[in-house]
C-alpha cells in the first residue's frame, strides 16, 4: 500500500532533520576534536571563526575562543537534538490536518465531489476536529465523530502527548518544565523546573511511534 502525498511528505520533512542532526553533532564533534588535538598551538584568545574557513558564521559567534567552545559543546548538542521535537510536532501536525482533510474528501457523505468542496456534516466534523487543541485529541476527535478504530493507537498516542507537550514547553515556556507538564509526561522524565534536553536516542524514542501513527492513519484512506 503505498504512502499518501502528505504522508511521504512527513517523512520527508522528519527523514532530512534526522540526516541534518547527526550532520550537525558530526560537525560538533570534528571541531570539538580537532581543537583538542592541536589545543596547545591555538592561542587562548583566538577567535574560533579565524582559524576555520566557515564565512557564513564570521561575526556571529562573538568571541568564540578555544576554551568557550570546548565549554559549550554539551549545550550545543543537546540544543541541536532538542530543538528536533518542534520540527517534529510541526510536521506531523501539518500531516494530521491534511489528513483530516483527505479522509473527509474521500466519502460522499462529508464531500460532495459535483461541488467540490465538503458537505455540511464535513464542515461539521472538520471544524471540530480541527479546533480541538492537542494531537492526539485530535485523532481522538476525528475517530469519534467519523468514526473509526484507534485501538492500537492507545500506545503510541500517549508518545505523541509526549511530543506535543514537550514542543510546548519550548515554544511558551522557553524550555523551562512546568508542574502540569512534568505531570503529564508518561515516557520521559523530567521535573517541575528542569529545563528540556533531549539525547538522541531519547528523541528517536519519541519520533519512532509517532511516524507509526501516521502510518496506521494513513491506511484510513484507502
Amino acid at each position: 500500500m503505498a504512502d499518501s502525498e502528505h504522508l511521504r511528505d512527513l517523512k520527508v520533512a522528519w527523514g532530512d532533520s534526522c540526516h541534518s542532526m547527526w550532520a550537525e553533532l558530526l560537525s560538533i564533534s570534528i571541531a570539538e576534536n580537532a581543537i583538542r588535538s592541536r589545543y596547545a598551538e591555538i592561542k587562548s584568545d583566538t577567535v574560533l571563526h579565524d582559524i576555520a574557513y566557515a564565512p557564513d558564521v564570521k561575526g556571529r559567534l562573538g568571541m568564540l575562543t578555544k576554551d568557550r567552545f570546548l565549554e559549550r559543546v554539551p549545550k550545543y548538542k543537546d540544543a541541536v537534538i532538542t530543538n528536533r521535537l518542534i520540527i517534529l510536532s510541526a510536521s506531523f501536525e501539518l500531516y494530521l490536518n491534511n489528513f483530516i482533510e483527505s479522509y473527509l474528501a474521500k466519502r460522499p457523505k462529508f464531500y460532495d465531489n459535483a461541488l467540490k468542496k465538503r458537505t455540511p456534516a464535513g464542515d461539521k466534523i472538520y471544524g471540530e476536529a480541527i479546533k480541538t487543541r492537542g494531537l492526539s485529541a485530535r485523532v481522538r476527535k476525528m475517530a469519534e465523530e467519523v468514526p473509526f478504530k484507534i485501538k492500537s493507537l492507545d500506545n503510541g498516542l500517549e508518545f505523541l502527548d509526549d511530543v506535543y507537550t514537550l514542543r510546548n514547553v519550548l515554544a511558551h515556556r522557553a524550555g523551562r518544565v512546568d508542574d502540569h507538564a512534568s505531570h503529564s509526561l508518561r515516557h520521559i522524565l523530567f521535573r517541575s523546573g528542569d529545563r528540556v534536553t533531549m539525547s538522541a536516542q531519547q528523541m528517536m524514542d519519541l519520533a519512532a511511534p509517532v511516524i507509526k501513527i501516521a502510518e496506521t492513519l494513513d491506511r484510513k484512506l484507502n
